[in-house]
């Protein structure tokens, strides 16, 4: 009767995740219809508007591939290189008159990804085409993008929320303490950080003090640029924001009336007043609407006029996003295996005579860094120079897979480094001895139960634990040293673990060049001796059929996305889970939930 009765469970949750299948393609293709009856070709004339949805991301992270085709991907992320290409092809297309910067879904996205695609708004005015924004407020890092604009409008009862930056954690060694939870550590590299929540209830001192030394580069990388965009004096800037309530009661505490008077803003107005705006300076006629494109409508529409890649002279373009892991990995994570095989693709590839890898990893799996790194270095021994791209973050695993590369670029910006080693182990035999519930049984050597959670850690299990951690930190500065032409001892100094900015890699010898992905890329042509006629080619995974799908309209459905995330259930607790303050709070347990290195050592370092 039981037997029958979880077998009659089990048909019905398959009937239901067939309906709910079919119920999505469905309406995926009802969808895909309609969006291609919608346009067929350009508009005479448009506004292109620029909406970033959520994060700025180097690749849209999707779900594993055994969550198909029930879950779709993240809404809150949008794919950087869309954007700067969209802006890159307006520039000179006779059909886009202006841009309009719509940012009120941006996330807050790290300072490298918000320069990038300032750098390809400025490109895109060198044409004198205006570029307007609207906002009825602005985070920060919407507000950099903001200042790239001719003309920003803000709501007469808006804000701009400029407070600097900063680094919190949330620390839980009492809590795990209270919960009779152990949480075993090992590590090598005083300013290894990642672990600290786990083992402190604040941050340390060595901590501290290299977090302030980052972030004070940050900013000041901040505060310059926008005092270049908006044509203020940057000393005067600081002031206003450290004595905004001295500069607010002059105002009676209208803010928006501050912005203006302090040239932080252009225009009092809400949407509608920035569109009468655009019209009159366009000279379009006031009871018409401008027709507006999105980028995702704008790439699609104006894919069909790119002419055709002939050359068989191509640099290779690997792009790694997120954290490093083993074994295969979807888009948005790199996997050992994954990566390694488009590494091995791009090696056998004839027309490919040079790769760049574009890494923008925290790092990862130890194990499945040097899996990568030994890949690359094959590319390298087939004759093909390898040129390091760093994005935003390139750290530990990150900075890891970089030594294999024949040079490495970074945006001023980007934060690497962060050459040290930890092991994590954690252990509820404590918490489920007081619940009553205790583990009893042998086995046949002194450490066949030392990994298991429900019983204490060995000395023995902890020291192979800890003299494996050490081993690999010093293979990590001996690859920086061979790969960088370093002492092992200067490396060791500055290595421990500690963030440095790209700026100051550079000084320290850790990078070669600064610059962007579009720099790399020509250094890598002219290092492989094909710069002056090269296109570029990049290597992925295919994507399967529910995955360019879901490719093809990602941007432009958010009505699709959210209601994929109500069939599948998750559309509530998505929405918990993805709150910056639930972000914040679960960031620690990430180590313990995402990882996977078999040895249980990691090269990760855990940054805003």
């Amino acid at each position: 009767m039981k037997r029958l009765f979880f077998g009659g469970l089990r048909v019905l949750d398959t009937l239901r995740r067939l309906f709910i299948n079919l119920f999505f393609v469905l309406f995926l293709t009802v969808f895909i219809v309609a969006v291609f009856q919608s346009q067929s070709s350009l508009p005479d004339k448009a506004v292109l508007t620029i909406k970033p949805q959520g994060q700025l991301v180097e690749q849209i992270k999707q779900p594993s591939a055994d969550a198909f085709p029930l879950a779709i991907p993240d809404p809150n992320q949008s794919k950087l290189w869309d954007l700067t290409r969209a802006l890159k092809m307006a520039r000179d297309d006779e059909h886009i008159l202006a841009v309009k910067l719509d940012l009120h879904a941006l996330q807050r996205t790290s300072l490298a990804k918000l320069q990038i695609l300032r750098a390809a708004i400025e490109d895109f005015k060198l044409s004198g085409k205006p570029v307007l924004v609207s906002g009825n407020a602005y985070s920060q890092s919407q507000y950099y993008l903001a200042a790239a604009a001719d003309t920003i409008f803000l709501h007469p009862m808006g804000i701009i929320e400029l407070t600097g930056f900063s680094v919190y954690r949330n620390y839980i060694h009492s809590a795990l303490e209270k919960l009779n939870i152990d949480i075993h550590v090992f590590r090598v590299g005083e300013y290894k950080s990642a672990v600290e929540p786990f083992i402190r209830d604040s941050m340390s001192d060595a901590d501290r003090e290299s977090n302030r030394v980052w972030l004070n580069s940050l900013w000041k990388s901040y505060k310059q640029d926008l005092a270049t965009m908006r044509g203020m004096d940057v000393t005067h800037l600081q002031e206003l924001l450290d004595q905004q309530p001295d500069f607010l009661r002059q105002y009676q505490g209208d803010s928006a009336g501050l912005y203006k008077k302090e040239g932080l803003v252009d225009q009092l107005g809400d949407d509608q007043d920035a569109k009468v705006f655009l019209a009159k300076l366009l000279d379009w006629p006031q009871d018409e609407d401008i027709p507006s494109l999105t980028c995702k409508e704008y790439l699609n529409l104006s894919a069909q006029d790119e002419p055709e890649q002939i050359s068989d002279q191509k640099v290779g373009l690997i792009v790694a996003s997120g954290p490093i892991l083993n074994g295969e990995q979807p888009s948005g994570v790199i996997g050992s295996k994954t990566l390694a095989g488009l590494l091995a693709k791009a090696r056998m590839d004839d027309e490919i005579k040079t790769l760049v890898l574009r890494i923008d990893s925290p790092g990862g799996s130890a194990l499945a860094s040097e899996l990568i790194r030994k890949e690359l270095e094959r590319v390298r021994q087939a004759g093909k120079p390898v040129i390091i791209s760093m994005g935003s973050i390139a750290a530990s695993g990150g900075y890891w897979i970089a030594t294999a590369g024949d040079e490495i670029w970074a945006h001023p910006t980007t934060l690497t480094g962060s050459i040290g080693v930890f092991g994590i182990v954690p252990n509820f035999s404590r918490s489920l001895n007081k619940m009553g519930v205790y583990t009893d049984g042998l086995g046949t050597t002194e450490i066949a139960s030392a990994m298991r959670t429900d019983i204490p850690l060995s000395q023995a299990m902890a020291e192979i634990i800890q003299m494996g951690v050490d081993h690999i930190y010093q293979r990590f500065i001996h690859l920086v040293a061979v790969s960088r032409d370093l002492p092992v001892d200067d490396v060791d100094a500055i290595a421990q673990g500690r963030v440095w900015t790209g700026v100051d890699a550079q000084r320290l010898g850790l990078i070669d060049q600064l610059g962007s992905l579009n720099d790399a890329i020509a250094a890598a042509a002219k290092r492989a001796g094909i710069a002056d006629h090269y296109e570029l080619k990049e290597v992925k995974v295919p994507l399967s059929l529910p995955e360019m799908l879901v490719e093809e309209l990602f941007g432009d459905a958010d009505a699709l996305v959210q209601l994929g995330y109500k069939l599948t259930g998750s559309g509530t607790y998505a929405s918990i889970l993805h709150h910056p303050a639930m972000q914040d709070f679960l960031k620690p347990l990430q180590l313990l939930t995402e990882l996977d290195d078999p040895n249980y050592i990691y090269v990760y370092s855990e940054l805003p």
